[in-house]
């Protein structure tokens, strides 16, 4: 795999994860979406699990390939940028 190919994967899946949780937020914050809280959180477990198993994904595979493994862990450490977001998100929805 290309280290193009690893920055494309990274990028995307960071990106769908960021713009569902953002909408997710603001159509609760809003009331736009109160009856379809327990399917939101759904959508949320689901997103938690895709980037869990990329996040993994890209680490075993920098391991393997050792020529890739900065790519792989720029791309991972990309991933991880989601949680402090959904932690803020999930902070001021109690609010």
């Amino acid at each position: 795999m290309t280290d193009h190919r690893i920055l494309k994967i990274g990028k995307s899946v960071f990106w769908l994860s960021f713009s569902v949780v953002t909408i997710l937020f603001f159509s609760l914050y809003s009331g736009f979406m109160y009856e379809f809280v327990v399917f939101s959180g759904l959508i949320l477990w689901l997103l938690v699990l895709m980037n869990t198993f990329v996040f993994f994904a890209l680490m075993i595979y920098g391991l393997i390939h050792q020529l890739k493994f900065v790519s792989c862990l720029k791309q991972a450490a990309l991933l991880l940028i989601n949680i402090p977001i959904a932690f803020i998100y999930g902070c001021l929805i109690d609010i």
